[in-house]
């Protein structure tokens, strides 16, 4: 099974899901970033020049994919994705290779109001600016900064409130954030019914 953490940057996706990681038993966490971190080292640079969000590359979709299956296979899991899928035809193809492999997702939105969503995207660009090693699972492809996902966010807002279980983060601390996710999680809400292609 994968837990996949959605939601705007600044929502709290990786803080919430390390802390899952000691709420669901035998959980192990995968950034999908760390893929975007391989395709920066083995694309030919002409192939990323204009490429400013990885997730747009169809490779980095299917790795994504193949290495959630790979890793499920070899620690059994449950995967724990912190990761924004804010287009449906990007959830649609990645959910459904999944189902295709019988690998259950369950879609879990995390949502702050956009006040808190551009005062987190402001602190967090703020210590990007510090000297120091790059973040893990940074690459030169780039994340989306700060508050520029959210016009993207706005738009998928209506269809990600429909497919993913909700949880308000606003006001809340990554642990009673992920405790709420994992009582989602035990009553299996969140269960993305992708038909497989």
């Amino acid at each position: 099974m994968i837990v996949w953490v959605n939601g705007a940057s600044g929502a709290g996706k990786t803080s919430v899901a390390g802390e899952l990681l000691d709420l669901i038993p035998g959980s192990v966490f995968f950034d999908p970033g760390l893929v975007a971190s391989g395709l920066d080292r083995l694309l030919p640079r002409k192939r990323l020049d204009g490429v400013g969000d990885y997730r747009e590359l169809p490779i980095w979709r299917r790795l994504v994919v193949d290495t959630a299956a790979a890793l499920l296979n070899e620690v059994g899991g449950p995967l724990i994705v912190p990761m924004a899928l804010l287009r449906q035809d990007h959830r649609d193809e990645m959910f459904g290779a999944l189902a295709a492999r019988r690998i259950p997702v369950l879609h879990v939105l995390l949502h702050a109001e956009e006040t808190i969503l551009r005062e987190r995207a402001a602190e967090r660009d703020a210590s990007a600016d510090a000297p120091g090693p790059p973040a893990p699972g940074s690459s030169a492809l780039g994340r989306l900064p700060g508050a520029d996902d959210l016009p993207a966010y706005r738009r998928a807002l209506s269809w990600l409130a429909q497919d993913a279980h909700v949880v308000h983060t606003g006001g809340l601390t990554p642990r009673q954030a992920a405790e709420r996710v994992a009582q989602a999680v035990e009553r299996g809400e969140g269960a993305c019914d992708i038909v497989q292609t």
